[in-house]
């Protein structure tokens, strides 16, 4: 009876796998607000567990069967058993390797190895559920099945070994017993290492090859030190309000405006670009935006390259300065918030999510000593009820109502301000749509990008009705590209995504904005240029001042080229930036 069933259950899984039309994200139901389904996660959980311990009981039969009745000693029983547990493990890393490397391709969408080593060395804190439920129920749960099937083949190959272990000839007797221990080890190898080719080569070999064997010269050649270069004030300093607006690219946009799509679904924030006095520098003659690079593709790593004109790296792979555990973040860098603090601003972070998520939390309180407000700031202040949590905690529509009040807080002072914000509505997969979200299109993440300019283009249109706008520069920027794999992939391959940009209300202004090559990490100096500050070089870190007529690196040095250096290992990030080693001796003899 067991075996009939376990036969039907493989049979119906493995043919499940091989249909043409299947896709590793064939649970769709990962998709959706974990909140609103709990109950298919008992169902799947209940299924998976009593498949999984039918298929292990199943394998114990037989393993009983065929090393019991040969009255084997307990002490070759013992060790043929850990064999097999080896065995098993080897195999899930090697399927767990492919499965997981499937996933972030499928979800993360062109995600680099940068950015994949550091989402897998931060805690869970503060992460969306929704992330934790899809990786567990697909790459993990998959390669468990895999290889509770593969250890059934081997079982089944071993025991026939056995079985037929008939050869009188003593010498030959001995030889069919090694045998039956290497198969099973040689299996359990191959499908480690094959498991590995495969997940690596789905990143791509170069890739992997030049982050984890070359190095790179770029900050020793091209990097200015934000601490050791002159920026000067105006006497009346400027407001900042910095928005992050969670993966807002240019796509979204329709294509007489630059964008890849039939309609546009950013109206506000095209109009205050076009007809609204804003600056937005592209990289063609109509709207446009930066360039992605490596160690910026992910929201902290985009906060980090837009105030700190660096990449956020994690150097070989998992380390102890893994940011969200650390309790140096960046201990090198020298960012937007140190010299605002420097010059008295005060300066706020507020988002609708923990801030301790990726070190969030770490990175702007060490680096220009932010006041934070998120999720948890939230509950404690009433601001939302304690057991309220949506999406990655609370939903944009709060947020800018939060940002009113928090803007009039910092407007009372009789001093400078950086007002900073993170949105989170526009975060993958298909984004977080209300009741009050209108269902304008086609799927529900294009409706979401809308709902998110409407309230954008509301915000700023309350802005610029406040006595404080006057003397406010409002930077406006995405974080990163979007990683929602059902939008971008059907982009166009000839479409050259790039990250939205907006300056609105800066006292200075430039010709040169159209047809530009730059990168995120640009915005550091092109930031302080907008509160009119003047630059030394028009270089901060590896960015350059868009209001100028300097070159950026990628302008200068091609972006093949500044991609690849990107890629690579740097002794001076590490040294410098990363630990902050040789820097922090350098600012400790300097203050003496």
């Amino acid at each position: 009876m067991i075996s009939a069933v376990f036969d039907l259950t493989s049979s119906i899984f493995i043919s499940t796998m091989l249909l043409p039309e299947f896709k590793w994200d064939y649970l769709t139901f990962l998709y959706f607000e974990p909140t609103k389904t709990y109950w298919l996660v008992i169902i799947s959980c209940i299924l998976a567990g009593l498949l999984t311990f039918m298929i292990l009981y199943y394998s114990i039969v037989i393993l009983k069967k065929y090393e019991a009745i040969k009255n084997q000693n307990q002490r070759r029983s013992i060790l043929t058993t850990f064999m097999y547990i080896i065995c098993f493990f080897l195999v899930f890393l090697g399927f767990l390797a492919f499965t997981s490397s499937k996933w972030v391709v499928a979800n993360f969408g062109g995600t680099g190895i940068q950015e994949i080593l550091y989402t897998v060395s931060q805690p869970l804190t503060g992460t969306d559920s929704t992330q934790v439920w899809s990786f567990i129920y697909g790459p993990l749960n998959s390669a468990i099945l895999f290889s509770v099937l593969t250890l059934y083949i081997i079982l089944y190959i071993t025991s026939q070994i056995r079985i037929h272990k008939t050869v009188k000839v003593k010498s030959r007797r001995n030889s069919r017993s090694h045998f039956g221990f290497i198969v099973p080890v040689f299996i359990s190898l191959t499908v480690l290492i094959v498991g590995c080719a495969l997940g690596i080569g789905s990143f791509g070999y170069a890739e992997v090859k030049a982050y984890f064997f070359d190095k790179s010269s770029i900050y020793e050649d091209e990097y200015q030190q934000p601490e050791e270069v002159a920026i000067t004030f105006p006497e009346q300093k400027r407001n900042l309000i910095y928005i992050y607006v969670e993966s807002l690219e240019t796509s979204y946009l329709s294509k007489d405006l630059g964008g890849a799509l039939d309609v546009n679904l950013l109206p506000n924030l095209s109009t205050l670009a076009t007809e609204g006095g804003g600056v937005n520098f592209s990289n063609t003659d109509k709207l446009g935006g930066a360039l992605s690079t490596p160690g910026t593709g992910f929201t902290v790593g985009g906060m980090v390259a837009e105030t700190a004109g660096i990449p956020l790296n994690v150097v070989g792979g998992l380390n102890a300065n893994d940011y969200g555990n650390t309790s140096d973040f960046l201990p090198g860098a020298y960012s937007l918030g140190e010299i605002l603090d420097k010059e008295g601003y005060r300066q706020m972070l507020l988002i609708g999510s923990d801030a301790s998520f990726g070190g969030r939390d770490k990175y702007f309180t060490q680096h220009g000593n932010y006041e934070i407000r998120d999720y948890k700031y939230a509950i404690d202040n009433d601001w939302i009820p304690s057991d309220y949590k949506v999406w990655w905690g609370y939903e944009d529509q709060k947020l800018f109502e939060f940002a009113k009040t928090s803007l009039n807080e910092l407007a009372a002072e009789d001093r400078p301000f950086n007002f900073t914000m993170l949105t989170a509505d526009t975060h993958f997969p298909n984004g977080y749509a209300t009741e009050e979200t209108e269902n304008l299109y086609d799927n529900q993440y294009k409706n979401v990008i809308h709902a998110s300019d409407q309230m954008l283009g509301a915000f700023l249109s309350w802005i610029q009705q406040q006595p404080f706008y006057d003397n406010t520069t409002i930077i406006l920027s995405g974080d990163h590209l979007t990683m929602d794999t059902g939008f971008s992939s059907s982009i166009s391959a000839n479409y050259e995504r790039t990250v939205f940009n907006l300056i609105l209300n800066a006292p200075i202004t430039t010709e040169n904005t159209k047809n530009r090559q730059f990168s995120t990490m640009d915005l550091f100096p092109t930031t302080l240029a907008a509160l009119n500050a003047r630059i030394d070089g028009e270089r901060l870190g590896l960015g350059t001042n868009l209001f100028s007529n300097k070159e950026t690196l990628i302008e200068e040095l091609g972006y093949s080229n500044v991609e690849s250096q990107l890629n690579q290992r740097s002794d001076y990030y590490e040294k410098n930036i990363l630990q902050g080693t040789d820097m922090a001796v350098k600012k400790s003899s300097s203050s003496q």
